[in-house]
């Protein structure tokens, strides 16, 4: 490795690309050479990951409030309210907790508009389910988007999260596609997979 070492990257532009050289400290380099390696890709491709989810998802992070939270901690949140409603004496759990779920989904479907503005400068369907799939990619949570026939769409969602995230997130769904497509979505879930199948225009 060089004492002064630089990388020569394809970072894109709109649908073009251009080469562009860094200057980086050698320890840099060698980490991401390790990482890159490990996920069996070219440190070029790595390189255009990295600034790519800077670009599209970082720098906004602090803007909008957003910040890190560990997976065990979203799985949780829900589990120890039920725990406290029981402990409380609270009998219909079920209900308790399918409250819960819908207020949260609410208030999570009121705050997106704010940030979806703010990060893309408008509002509406496909702008909301971009930004969604790129929370959740950078959060680790596997998306997929699959068009079947001419208007049939069917989403994916694994994020090993619990049943309770799966409701959750079926009711995010529910109220994005109803409020932003004025259509109605067959969603079904497991305790680590919500799938939404909705046809649009």
């Amino acid at each position: 490795m060089p004492d002064d070492p630089s990388i020569s990257e394809n970072v894109p532009q709109s649908k073009k690309t251009r080469s562009v050289t860094f200057r980086l400290d050698s320890s840099v380099i060698d980490e991401l050479q390790a990482e890159a390696d490990n996920r069996e890709i070219s440190l070029n491709v790595l390189v255009n990951q990295i600034l790519k989810r800077y670009s599209e998802w970082e720098r906004f992070e602090n803007k909008i409030g957003m910040m890190p939270v560990p997976k065990v901690i979203l799985s949780s949140l829900i589990d120890k309210a039920i725990s406290v409603a029981k402990s409380s004496g609270i009998k219909d759990v079920d209900r308790y907790r399918d409250e819960i779920i819908k207020q949260a989904a609410q208030i999570a479907f009121g705050l997106m508009k704010d940030s979806v503005l703010f990060m893309k400068r408008q509002y509406n369907l496909w702008v909301v389910l971009a930004v969604l799939e790129e929370y959740m990619k950078v959060s680790g949570i596997k998306a997929d988007h699959k068009l079947e026939g001419s208007r049939k769409h069917v989403f994916i969602i694994q994020h090993e999260l619990g049943e309770n995230w799966s409701l959750f997130t079926k009711e995010l769904l529910n109220l994005i596609f109803q409020n932003l497509a004025n259509v109605r979505a067959d969603i079904n879930t497991t305790p680590n997979t919500t799938v939404a199948e909705v046809v649009l225009r």
